[in-house]
């Protein structure tokens, strides 16, 4: 390639790094808010230029006569011995334990065996890694931009004496410089670094209010990206010992060969690890502590989405094995469960953490079917995952800060106390579960790649795949009516959408609708590019052969039907303010309806709310078992890989 495109890997990695240090140095807000800004501005440019690049290829040359693998070694070693020190200062046993399974081996492997780590080119960017720069570099820059009026406001609320703002800004935003050079990076060696930078954000993100609530999820956290990484090194060892090249490129064109699947269970035990799938979801439950920017960049656009990419990246690798169709199975299973997890809870953001939890596992049921669609499938469903999933966050963001609590419960009758927020916030749900929306087209095609399949372990997967839909349509639509519900007279909030909220928020359900609208035309120009490239050499195929969603996905036809269902019943039933009367509770009304004289004349709180079946699907209840099915399920993944 020519040496100018090299810029084109250089700024998505090493610009996001500028910044976060001139955000870690710079104290006033108003420069750090302009820094932020010009370098969202930045990162979304060359994101796009990327795009409009098309694949590429590109090895960094040596500086001053050192090679970059040698820094990046340095830097492996400086990270885990940060990570050791973390640990100790946690006193957390597993990550001790975990972190030193990655310190010792790698030490030896590297100083002892001297293994034959360069690999070119360095970075390859394909038509998938495109896809994750545009993802990471639009929202996860919108999200930088939400934190600038988010973070102010959340401190206030702290009552801090001194701002941890800078700090905070410098690992936002040196995440995107870590999912970046995960993405493009062709070098296992390099990928196991930045993956490991993406750890260190995490760790620092969640610990960042230092509650001890803070401290006990950011340490949980740690240890269970720290059990990721372990796997991540033994597979790059045992790739080296057996002669094989680190490159992703060579292991995915090597198919399915008996020696290489345990290195490729292990790379997607890792990669299963950093999607937070079951059992792994503790850590990204327990970040929902963290300020909720932290929130949004974890599930749409970094971290989370690490694990899917390496796990799609390696898919052609295992097409056709046992572990294929495990992994389709533990996608599925955490696809249901998680979902059926979130019906008990009341608070917004964490039903909104079970919900990518599932979505991510339906990704990962796709990836394991490993078909052409399926992969089709899986690409659309992380596109429109990251857009929807982020604005959702920002949203639940909004609403905590104007009604001082993360409850759906308080949420009642939102649409009328903050119109600007709640609108949004409904498309948002609107679009990960109904026409025309681009989440269900991903969806509708996974569905037609697991009938395609036709096979005994995609009746399993066509089965995990219904009931989990059918449960994620309860969850998003008892929250919407509460939204809408009129309920109680509550105090009137006047609602404040400060700049730096409402233009991520507009912004994001302008992509929601364009996107969806041009479903057919994305998938062309960015989903099936890639897929045709990375199975024709299995499987033969074309672009051209591929079924285009317009064939398998009517989305005009029916987002008119399920318009119409709105429409007809909005028509034919109309309630005028002066035939609205108060709730009858058996008891003449006191202060506006809020409470009522109930026996002896004694006053009681009229209370409603919606049904969260606690009683029986609560964390406490299922958690357990719940787990032990998961455990269950990562063994078979490595005992297959054994057989």
């Amino acid at each position: 390639m020519a040496p100018g495109l090299g810029w084109l890997v250089g700024v998505p990695v090493l610009w996001p790094v500028l910044i976060a240090l001139l955000c870690l140095l710079l104290r006033p807000y108003v420069a750090r808010a302009a820094v932020v800004l010009v370098g969202g501005g930045v990162l979304i440019a060359f994101s796009l230029l990327v795009y409009l690049q098309g694949p590429f290829t590109f090895t960094p040359p040596a500086v001053a006569g050192m090679e970059w693998h040698v820094l990046l070694t340095v830097l492996d070693f400086a990270l885990l011995l940060w990570f050791l020190h973390a640990a100790l200062v946690q006193r957390s046993l597993l990550a001790i334990v975990f972190t030193l399974a990655q310190l010792v081996p790698l030490a030896y492997w590297e100083f002892a065996l001297h293994p034959q780590v360069t690999v070119e080119p360095a970075f390859v960017v394909d038509y998938l890694s495109i896809v994750m720069v545009l993802v990471i570099g639009i929202i996860g820059s919108l999200i930088w931009f939400y934190a600038l009026s988010y973070m102010p406001r959340h401190e206030e609320h702290l009552h801090l004496a001194q701002s941890r703002q800078p700090r905070f800004f410098f690992y936002l935003v040196l995440l995107l410089a870590g999912m970046n050079g995960i993405v493009m990076s062709n070098n296992l060696l390099w990928l196991y670094f930045f993956w490991e930078v993406t750890t260190l954000c995490c760790y620092q993100l969640i610990l960042h209010d230092l509650t001890a609530e803070a401290r006990q999820n950011a340490t949980r956290a740690l240890w269970m990206n720290l059990l990721g990484g372990t796997a991540f090194v033994a597979a790059m060892i045992y790739l080296s010992s057996a002669g094989r090249s680190l490159a992703v490129a060579d292991l995915v064109a090597k198919g399915g060969a008996l020696p290489l699947v345990l290195p490729l269970a292990l790379l997607c035990l890792a990669g299963l690890t950093k999607a937070a799938q079951v059992p792994f979801q503790g850590w990204l439950l327990g970040a929902m502590v963290a300020p909720t920017p932290v929130s949004a960049l974890l599930h749409s656009s970094t971290m989370v989405k690490a694990g899917v990419y390496l796990i799609l990246r390696l898919a052609p690798a295992y097409q056709g094995t046992v572990l294929s169709n495990v992994l389709a199975l533990t996608g599925g299973f955490a696809f249901l469960v998680t979902a059926i997890l979130a019906l008990s809870q009341n608070h917004s953001k964490r039903v909104l953490a079970y919900s990518t939890v599932s979505n991510l596992g339906l990704i990962i049921l796709c990836a394991g079917l490993n078909t052409p669609l399926a992969m089709a499938a899986a690409v659309l469903l992380l596109i429109f995952h990251a857009i929807s999933k982020g604005l959702l966050f920002l949203c639940a963001g909004a609403a905590e800060q104007e009604l001082g609590t993360r409850e759906i419960e308080a949420m009642a009758g939102l649409a009328a106390r903050m119109p600007f927020t709640a609108t949004i916030a409904f498309i948002g749900m609107l679009s990960m579960l109904v026409p025309p929306f681009g989440m269900l087209a991903g969806k509708w095609a996974a569905m037609e790649a697991v009938a395609a399949a036709g096979s005994g372990w995609s009746l399993a997967a066509i089965g995990l795949l219904v009931a989990g839909s059918a449960v994620t349509v309860v969850f998003w639509a008892k929250w919407m009516g509460r939204l809408l519900s009129q309920g109680l007279p509550r105090e009137k909030v006047a609602e404040r959408v400060p700049f730096f909220f409402a233009l991520p928020l507009a912004v994001l359900v302008v992509f929601i609708l364009a996107l969806s609208a041009l479903v057919g035309p994305v998938s062309a120009g960015l989903v099936l590019p890639g897929v045709s490239a990375a199975y024709a050499p299995v499987l033969g195929v074309t672009a051209a052969a591929l079924i285009l969603p317009d064939g398998f996905f009517p989305v005009w036809v029916l987002g008119l039907i399920a318009l119409v269902g709105v429409i007809l019943p909005l028509a034919a039933v109309r309630v005028r303010p002066a035939e609205a009367r108060p709730v009858y509770a058996c008891g003449e009304h006191v202060a506006e309806g809020e409470r009522f004289l109930s026996l002896a004349d004694s006053e009681a709180r009229l209370e409603m709310g919606g049904f969260y079946w606690a009683e029986f699907l609560s964390e406490g209840k299922l958690n357990f078992w719940v787990n032990l099915l998961g455990v269950a399920l990562i063994l078979a993944l490595l005992g297959v890989s054994l057989a």
